[in-house]
């Protein structure tokens, strides 16, 4: 077993960003059908020094332990950063995260999932929020 799979493992059995507490600005499910992941994103925006930011993300559902801990990592990674620092990430800064992280084509859909519904869930809060985060 490589560092990385014990990083993963460890945050997949105990991450800490599932689950829904509170109310949230936008939210956004997906999945991929070739391997069953299936995951809800929420997030909420506030505002930062430098202007709108994502001020807290969380995800839930039933997932791999590469997509689980790929969003766990992700929703924790993302708090803080503007809208546009979070759409401008690729699954390659997700893998960079994990270290290198190298995958074949089937499990970077793992990579991939969290990403695509949190870009998703921030264009609902966005959205949503409107003319009043500008002010």
């Amino acid at each position: 077993m490589r560092i990385d799979d014990e990083l993963i493992l460890e945050r997949y059995r105990h991450p800490r960003a599932k689950g829904f507490d509170g109310a949230f600005d936008g939210a956004a499910a997906g999945d991929n059908p070739f391997c069953g992941d299936a995951i809800e994103v929420r997030v909420s925006l506030g505002r930062g020094a430098e202007g709108v930011v994502l001020e807290r993300a969380a995800f839930d559902g039933y997932a791999c332990s590469l997509c689980a801990a790929t969003a766990d990592l992700l929703m924790e990674r993302a708090r803080g950063m503007a809208p546009a620092a979070v759409r401008a990430l690729g699954p390659d800064d997700l893998l960079r995260w994990w270290g290198g992280l190298e995958v074949g084509r089937t499990r970077k859909g793992c990579v991939e999932l969290p990403l695509s519904v949190l870009k998703r869930a921030l264009d609902a809060a966005e959205e949503r929020a409107g003319a009043s985060l500008l002010q």
